[in-house]
């Protein structure tokens, strides 16, 4: 009978071994970075109504202060990852926006379609509702 040099064994071992292990992903690897940019889109959720936030704050999406109306809310939960969303229809919620982060209706617009948020003191964003949204080719 013949004699298996040692190494190989130990490499045979090594390599069934590794293929058992648990490659799951942790908290403390890429996958994390991967899934923050799995949102689709910046958006807040009022009354279950996704109000989509466009990130790149041209002068068109900002708001007039004399054209801001009152406040319907703030923020309350702010969600990091898609797997961490609660839906509630009760919670004001944003993967975007902080937490206490002010939303409020604009002046002449019906709430259903757009609302503003307070980006800094006397700095208003509009967010549009999802469905009012144009569909872009990308």
């Amino acid at each position: 009978m013949r004699r298996v040099p040692l190494a190989v064994m130990l490499t045979l071992a090594a390599i069934l071994l590794s293929s058992c292990a648990d490659n799951s992903p942790s908290p403390d690897t890429e996958n994390t970075a991967h899934e923050a940019a799995s949102w689709p889109y910046p958006f807040v959720v009022v009354e279950n109504r996704v109000y989509v936030i466009k990130n790149d704050e041209n002068n068109d999406e900002l708001v007039a202060k004399e054209k801001i109306g009152e406040q319907i809310g703030i923020v309350q939960e702010k969600y990091e990852y898609p797997r961490d969303v609660e839906p509630s229809s009760l919670i004001i919620h944003s993967n975007y926006l902080e937490e206490g982060t002010k939303l409020f209706t604009i002046k002449d617009v019906d709430p259903s379609v757009q609302i503003a948020f307070e980006k800094s003191e006397g700095v208003f964003v509009k967010a549009t509702e999802k469905s009012a949204v144009p569909k872009t080719n990308e």
